[in-house]
């Protein structure tokens, strides 16, 4: 076995959108492309334990299968238009049904098998100037809103289409009732929050939607079961945006929230730089709903039916991405800190049927060491650890706040390892997989409790892992950014530190941010207006010039999310009062260039973060 290198990541394959089909298992390949400086993504069907492709494009994807199981849809997408194609999964025939310049956001298929639905939107079209009279004004990885709606399309395969719902509303998801052909629509009316939403059932008969009452606030993950029973997660936003979804069925006018006594997290939030495309999620069978959720930085299956028995059915040290079922048998995509996606199956017992990504795995790449530490207030945190060869170590920290580390695959992990440095990263308060109470503990008080947590946790690696307390760097990405500016601002410990699509000062973000508004009146309390001596005082600017920490700033110009002007203060003040401060800025990336940008910004992402660090950490240890 060799060392992981920056280019193995052309090698890299990602797995998403696994379907079964009348026994037939499909899914969707991603893999980067450094010539094109592009993903391929190809429709592959799995056979035994061989894969093989399906259908003949590479930029095939985003497949869905009717209710029958013997047609299948997808799309290829390009700069100027979306087309979509029909297969007959039967007798393999392909056609081109309809093309579009606008952009498909969800498709699904009608229940007859007849036509599809399909949520679109026109993209923008701006020359010398933007009109911008909606806010949000713009979205991350969307760019600006132009000044139309979403329309809510019926498209029948004798290419005719039908308008169903236009207007300013936008229009997230929708799901099929299967028995009654009436469709939830998850819809967000203009100039609500962007945390807001509402669910209604538009009737098949008079086309009018019924709104179901009370639900208003995070909604996704619309399915229905074959007896007409609708699913679906919703965050309430009592306590914050920020506390855990819960299952909600809906059937007949009777709203039950499956998961009420239960303190679990809905979805994989589980940190990875190594998965993109569709996953679902939340999948109804035999009369009960098995859906994802993440339990101390594991994502495994569980289930929950009318009687509100919680039952885990997959668990372990991995992270499941999406499932399907073949009959009983669980078909899965799962990840683990060492090894990218594969295919696996579930019948009593995991088995792995892949080896799609071989070249990868056949790289040294060690499996990180599971540890609990105990807090100086008592509380456990959990944490991973990967020995280098060298006397350097760098500690991540991850984002979110509300996502967690664990048993996910983080090719970035295993480079900077195979560089020699020693990885530690780990769960701090506010992380999501260990409650509510240990997620919300930072709320209005960043740069505290979760601030202890990393410089204990920095501390255990010193006392406990055996590591250098002279030669250990910090990196992290957005709420993790922000909590690298913060850590250098309050002391000198670490000798290097990259901070990435991070926050600096918590008043301008307030104002630009995509989410700025609700998600700092929320995390921090307030408004500028009534509250600015508290946002003054949890931005990282307040305390920059108590910087002695070499710093490498890296963010997209095209990040809504964290606006590239938080780097750019943070520069500009560093170099003037002479820290040391080297910035990289993407052009044309947003606030996913780690996990989605364009290939080639990936790997330069990489080389300048293995750079620096070698740089500073290597040097006279």
């Amino acid at each position: 076995m060799s060392s992981l290198k920056i280019g193995d990541f052309y090698d890299m394959k990602f797995l998403a959108n696994l379907n079964v089909a009348n026994g037939r298992i499909f899914f969707e390949s991603f893999k980067p492309v450094e010539k094109t400086n592009k993903y391929e993504s190809e429709i592959m069907e799995l056979k035994g334990s061989n894969t093989v492709k399906y259908t003949r494009g590479r930029e095939d994807r985003d497949s869905v299968v009717d209710l029958t199981g013997f047609r299948m849809a997808y799309i290829i997408r390009d700069e100027k238009k979306t087309t979509v194609l029909t297969k007959d999964i039967e007798t393999g025939q392909e056609r081109n049904l309809w093309e579009t310049e606008m952009t498909v956001k969800k498709m699904q298929w009608d229940s007859s098998s007849k036509g599809l639905y399909l949520i679109v939107q026109d993209k923008p079209k701006y020359e010398d100037f933007k009109i911008i009279e909606k806010y949000p004004m713009y979205f991350n990885g969307e760019g600006f809103f132009p000044n139309v709606g979403f329309k809510f399309i019926h498209l029948r395969l004798n290419g005719k289409v039908q308008t169903l719902l236009e207007g300013d509303n936008e229009i997230l998801d929708f799901a099929l009732d299967p028995s009654t052909r009436d469709i939830a629509i998850v819809e967000r009316p203009e100039n609500w929050d962007v945390y807001d939403s509402r669910i209604g059932i538009l009737a098949s008969g008079d086309g009018e939607i019924s709104f179901i009452e009370k639900v208003k606030g995070g909604i996704s993950n619309p399915v229905y079961d074959k007896d007409g029973t609708l699913y679906f997660l919703f965050c309430k936003q009592t306590r914050s945006v920020f506390e855990s979804s819960k299952i909600y069925s809906f059937k007949d006018g009777r709203l039950l929230n499956l998961l009420e006594k239960f303190d679990i997290s809905p979805e994989n939030t589980v940190n990875s730089d190594s998965r993109m495309g569709n996953m679902r999620t939340v999948v109804p069978h035999n009369g009960r709903v098995y859906f994802v959720a993440t339990v101390g930085g594991r994502a495994g299956i569980y289930r929950i039916g009318a009687e509100r028995k919680l039952e885990t059915v997959v668990s372990g040290d991995f992270s499941v991405d999406t499932f399907d079922f073949r009959g009983d048998t669980i078909f899965y995509i799962a990840q683990t800190s060492n090894l990218p996606q594969e295919i696996y199956e579930f019948n009593g017992k995991s088995r792995r049927i892949t080896t799609i990504n071989s070249k990868i795995e056949r790289r040294y790449l060690k499996k990180a060491k599971n540890f609990k530490m105990t807090a100086s207030d008592g509380e456990e945190v959990e944490g991973w650890f990967m020995k280098g060869g060298k006397k350097a170590s760098i500690l991540e920290i991850h984002g979110g706040p509300r996502t967690s580390y664990g048993e996910g695959f983080m090719f970035e992990f295993h480079l900077l390892n195979s560089y020699g440095f020693s990885v530690i990263y780990s769960n701090p308060r506010g992380s999501d997989g260990y409650g509510d109470g240990f997620a919300l503990r930072i709320k209005e008080r960043y740069g505290e409790r979760d601030y202890q947590d990393i410089l204990e946790i920095a501390d255990y690696a010193v006392n406990s892992l055996g590591l250098s307390r002279d030669s250990m760097g910090v990196i992290g990405g957005s709420y993790g950014g922000f909590m690298v500016n913060w850590t250098v601002g309050h002391t000198d410990r670490f000798r290097a530190a990259v901070t990435d699509r991070s926050i600096s000062d918590q008043i301008s973000f307030y104002f630009s941010s995509d989410i700025g508004p609700r998600f700092n009146s929320d995390q921090m309390g307030g408004t500028p207006y009534d509250n600015l001596e508290h946002f003054w005082g949890k931005s990282p600017l307040k305390f920059v010039r108590n910087v002695k920490t070499p710093l490498l700033i890296i963010h997209s110009e095209e990040d809504y999310r964290c606006p590239v002007w938080q780097a750019y203060e943070l520069f500009t003040q560093l170099k003037r009062q002479g820290s040391e401060v080297r910035m990289i800025s993407f052009k044309g990336e947003n606030h996913d260039l780690s996990r989605g940008g364009k290939p080639k910004n990936r790997v330069k992402r990489l080389e300048e973060i293995t750079k620096w660090f070698g740089t500073k950490l290597f040097r006279s240890t």
